[in-house]
């Protein structure tokens, strides 16, 4: 007994494997912050790219006012804008339609994202509404870019995951009037 109480006394004050005990509590919050700002600095690249190559194609669409564009017309412009994203024109879907600036009306609270099939490249989901405007109609577009996290795993408290692929999503929003034809 008196063995067994010198070893219980020995352990509780031995002082090996502090830095072990620490390093296994402290590491791991200390990973998920660092993984977190750099999926949130790439998050904001991204973002600010779809902005960008939204914000040049619907200059063009405003300003080519005997054109009539298609989605995948604005939509490849878009891709020529944004050039970070992998896979462009199969990840991203628009929204287009016009709008009373006298009696607004906005935009469906659920984003129309592009919804591929399970590991396939298969869309299942057809255009929502891309309607091109005529002269003065103010037009609202909504663009929803899927693209895959740099990590998957990481502790971000955005929930960002909208398909079955475990692909996130990016939306950017933009208005112009469109110009007389």
């Amino acid at each position: 007994m008196k063995k067994l109480l010198n070893t219980v006394r020995n352990f509780r004050s031995g002082e090996r494997g502090n830095v072990t005990v620490e390093f296994a509590l402290v590491f791991p919050v200390f990973a998920m912050i660092l993984t977190s700002s750099i999926e949130m600095g790439i998050i904001t690249v991204r973002q600010t790219l779809l902005e960008r190559g939204l914000d040049i194609a619907m200059r063009e669409v405003r300003v080519g006012t005997e054109a009539n564009y298609t989605h995948d017309q604005v939509r490849g412009m878009i891709c020529n804008g944004a050039v970070i994203f992998e896979n462009c024109e199969a990840n991203l879907r628009l929204e287009m339609i016009s709008s009373d600036p006298r009696n607004y009306t906005k935009l469906p609270n659920t984003v129309d994202c592009v919804q591929h099939a399970a590991g396939e490249s298969e869309v299942l989901n057809p255009v929502r509404e891309f309607t091109a405007g005529q002269s003065h109609e103010l037009m609202i577009v909504r663009a929803c870019m899927l693209y895959d996290p740099v990590f998957p795993t990481s502790q971000l408290a955005l929930d960002r995951t909208t398909d079955q692929n475990g692909k996130s999503a990016l939306v950017a929003v933009s208005a112009f009037n469109q110009e007389p034809r």
